[in-house]
């Protein structure tokens, strides 16, 4: 039986964090270890952890450590994953997992050639803070790949596991945390670049939604877009995805294919003037999910905004 880790990390989740933890417990795939890093939680969190570490020491090994961040935490977490688990699954403390979650996760990556570097996500059962079912999230119509990966992130950390490769692809050039922007969209960025996603149109995880979580959410078209050219317009001091490119160009540029190199290197350097964006963006098919979010994409990197 294959060998499955599950990083979780933690922050002042004494709320949820126990009935989270429990679902992990109650999985019928049996054979996982769960890494719990504490972020440096307030509250109750930690001794919730220690108790459960005390009742399960074969199952549970937690980091105690200090307040970074959940980006900067989970990268830790990727830091000291196991090199002897075949596969390394992600996890928030405040969803909830169905009993097959692993199982499925297992059962997909089986089939595929371990050689290969591999990203495994699904689809999401978006759940209010009772777990009440409130709606799924939507299938990556437009495709994945590359071309998306540069520009959105389509997989939810909490969905994702990786195999061995993949692991050992992204620990040997690590990014610097505070450039990319969040540890599900490297990941989804590097297998895009070197590896396979596999997207599973079924949800094994009751995800649930906060208000934090909700750019794009809203039930709304016109505030749909609305909200996204706001968020898009707000970011772009920061560029978090041109950052995060950089962050790809830096680490794994020479590793990446003639075309992916000569795409990140457009996306990054053919940007001086407005002709050179209306130009880029003419002659790529980068893409988001959506044709508005596409068409608001375009939008702002010829604006400099992205």
């Amino acid at each position: 039986m294959k060998k499955v880790q599950i990083l979780l990390s933690t922050y002042n989740g004494e709320k949820f964090v126990e009935e989270q933890i429990e679902s992990l417990l109650n999985q019928d795939y049996q054979n996982i270890n769960i890494l719990i890093r504490d972020d440096g939680s307030k509250d109750q969190t930690k001794s919730i952890i220690k108790r459960y570490k005390t009742n399960y020491p074969e199952k549970i090994s937690v980091m105690d450590d200090s307040n970074i961040g959940v980006k900067k935490s989970f990268m830790k977490l990727i830091e000291q994953a196991s090199e002897s688990a075949d596969y390394i699954a992600f996890c928030d403390q405040d969803d909830y997992w169905e009993p097959k979650k692993i199982s499925r996760l297992v059962e997909v990556m089986e089939k595929e050639d371990q050689e290969i570097p591999l990203m495994y996500f699904s689809k999401l059962n978006i759940v209010d803070s009772q777990l009440n079912y409130l709606r799924q999230s939507p299938d990556p119509e437009m495709g994945i790949g590359f071309e998306n990966a540069l520009i959105q992130n389509i997989a939810t950390g909490c969905t994702m596991g990786i195999n061995q490769s993949l692991l050992t692809l992204v620990k040997s050039s690590m990014p610097d945390p505070d450039l990319i922007v969040m540890h599900d969209a490297w990941l989804y960025l590097i297998a895009s670049a070197f590896g396979k996603n596999l997207y599973d149109k079924e949800s094994y995880i009751s995800y649930r939604q906060h208000e934090s979580n909700a750019v794009g959410m809203s039930t709304s078209k016109f505030k749909s877009i609305q909200k996204r050219y706001q968020y898009f317009k707000k970011e772009r001091k920061t560029k978090p995805y041109t950052a995060q490119a950089n962050e790809l160009y830096k680490c794994f540029y020479k590793q990446l294919d003639s075309d992916k190199q000569k795409l990140l290197y457009a996306f990054l350097f053919s940007r001086k003037n407005m002709m050179q964006r209306m130009n880029f963006i003419k002659k790529t098919n980068l893409y988001r999910q959506t044709e508005m979010d596409t068409k608001i994409y375009k939008i702002c990197y010829i604006n400099n905004w992205y």
